[in-house]
């Protein structure tokens, strides 16, 4: 009992020493793949903070050498970096978009230590630099994101000086609250469940929440999707995400693992169906425009497979 108590005081120390950052992250440096690994065409991208912090991302630009449909922002979820994500948005150039997908700091070759709010930052260096970036003049801008990297996407988003700033945004899998996705995570363990009432208020204030934060995208066409399988964050946390938004806005129900859905060839065309529907496909020769859904059908509950067990918390 001695023992356990010890342990306990230890978690309780470390977690509150680091603040939500040992919760929220779980950086990794090196890469698994680049997207040549992948037959893409890529480039590094070096962002740098005023204060000299460099940002890396990978540049994929639209295939066939044809003027894009738009420019993807992709922000993946807390895990690994932008190597094993990968695979969630490599179909989007053969479908005639540019992709941008950026490392937060401390993952893969972005500098400094990943924590909130700054990580906030990083999010918010990456959509100015496509706002100015003479490469994406012309075409819309999609912003996606995935688990913790949609729930920031909506956070940075909401801000009013973001007005405008994307002309589609994706959010799957996003949690409502940091507080409260904390809180339901300890739930899981017997350990955490009694230190919950000290390590909740150590997260970042409820005025960041993504939920308090989504309805300033308005009138920004927004599509919020979850599955009602996810076991890492709850379906009720989709649900009140949408609820706070403003229309313009769609929720898709998936079933499936979490964060797994835009691998699979249903959910990708429902993803290229919302972006055209919303003006987000600017129109290039010689590229097939996919059927829009009837205007009188909900949209289908779409099935993601189940992924392999993995360590961690992956949102």
């Amino acid at each position: 009992m001695a023992m356990v108590l010890r342990l306990s005081t230890a978690l309780l120390l470390s977690l509150l020493l680091v603040g939500c950052s040992k919760l929220f992250f779980y950086p990794m440096s090196a890469w698994v793949q680049n997207p040549e690994n992948q037959g893409l065409e890529y480039e590094d991208i070096v962002l740098i903070h005023p204060r000299g912090m460099r940002i890396h991302g990978w540049w994929l630009p639209a295939a066939n050498d044809a003027p894009a449909r738009g420019t993807v922002y992709f922000l993946h979820g807390n895990a690994q970096n932008i190597s094993t994500h990968l695979a969630n948005v490599q179909w989007l150039p053969a479908q005639g978009y540019n992709v941008f997908l950026l490392d937060y700091r401390g993952y893969g070759l972005s500098e400094g230590k990943p924590r909130l709010p700054e990580a906030l930052d990083d999010v918010q260096l990456g959509l100015d630099w496509l706002r100015h970036a003479k490469r994406t003049e012309g075409a819309p801008l999609v912003v996606f994101g995935q688990s913790l990297g949609a729930s920031m996407v909506a956070s940075v988003l909401g801000e009013k000086g973001n007005a405008g700033a994307a002309d589609c945004v994706i959010l799957e899998a996003a949690f409502a609250s940091y507080r409260d996705i904390t809180s339901d995570v300890m739930k899981r363990s017997w350990l955490l469940w009694p230190l919950r009432w000290m390590v909740v208020p150590a997260m970042p204030d409820r005025e960041l929440d993504p939920e308090v934060r989504v309805a300033g995208i308005k009138p920004t066409p927004l599509l919020v999707m979850h599955s009602v399988d996810d076991p890492v964050i709850p379906y009720a946390h989709g649900e009140r995400l949408y609820a706070a938004a403003q229309q313009p806005k769609t929720f898709q129900k998936l079933r499936g693992g979490h964060t797994e859905s835009s691998r699979d060839p249903a959910v990708q065309q429902r993803l290229v169906d919302f972006m055209q529907d919303n003006n987000c496909a600017a129109k290039v020769a010689e590229v097939e425009q996919p059927v829009a859904p009837s205007d009188d059908e909900s949209p289908p509950e779409l099935f993601v497979p189940l992924p392999a067990p993995d360590k961690g918390y992956r949102f």
